[in-house]
């Protein structure tokens, strides 16, 4: 990952990785999600007095924890200008994950992976790039999703399987492409036939936001 991020930057295109603060959300949405199904199966004379109910008290109270620190600390280090903006908001995540990917009640990578590409795309970023070890069957499954969905956009979009030795070839040359269409994504909306067809590479930036 190390190896493309350094390549980018010599093109003047800058990845952000995602942060760890993304899978802890995540999971926070799943565990109010499961706690939800059970309050919710409950009859409306036990609800006030559920232990349910006081999962969902001490759940919100951990989450206004957690965000206020998250606060905090991008708040401290705003004057160096390297905290990008991005989408952190886990419900539209997980909103856009359900709308054109798969269910919420997938508690898996590819619902959290295929969320965040879709949203961060919704907003200014400029491409995806899907990372994902050699072989891993989550990593073709998202690629499998996000791909098709980033062609009917014409939004750029790229997955590679690393396996920790350096990018071959055929890696940089992918990348290479890649990274054109992403410089030329934002600067003319009408030239979104220069992203490359299926027919001239296994197209192109997860994650600009990098897992």
């Amino acid at each position: 990952m190390d190896e493309l991020v350094r390549i980018m930057s010599r093109k003047g295109i800058i990845a952000k990785v995602s942060g760890i603060t993304e899978w802890i959300y995540y999971t926070d949405f799943t565990r109010r999600h499961e706690i939800l199904k059970k309050y919710n199966l409950l009859p409306w004379y036990k609800k006030l007095i559920s232990k349910e109910l006081r999962e969902l008290i001490l759940w919100r109270i951990e989450e206004m924890w957690k965000h206020s620190v998250e606060k905090k600390i991008k708040s401290a280090l705003a004057e160096t200008n390297l905290i990008p903006t991005t989408p952190h908001d886990m419900k539209e995540i997980m909103g856009n994950a359900n709308e054109h990917f798969v269910t919420t009640e997938l508690d898996s990578e590819i619902s959290i992976s295929s969320g965040v590409a879709s949203t961060a795309m919704m907003y200014d970023y400029s491409g995806v790039i899907n990372i994902s070890p050699f072989a891993c069957l989550i990593g073709r499954v998202i690629e499998g999703l996000i791909t098709p969905w980033s062609r009917d956009r014409n939004y750029p979009i790229m997955s590679v399987e690393i396996d920790g030795s350096v990018l071959p070839p055929n890696i940089v040359s992918k990348l290479e492409i890649f990274m054109l269409n992403v410089l030329r994504f934002r600067q003319n909306p009408d030239i979104s036939e220069l992203v490359e067809r299926e027919s001239n590479v296994d197209s192109s930036i997860c994650r600009k936001i990098i897992r």
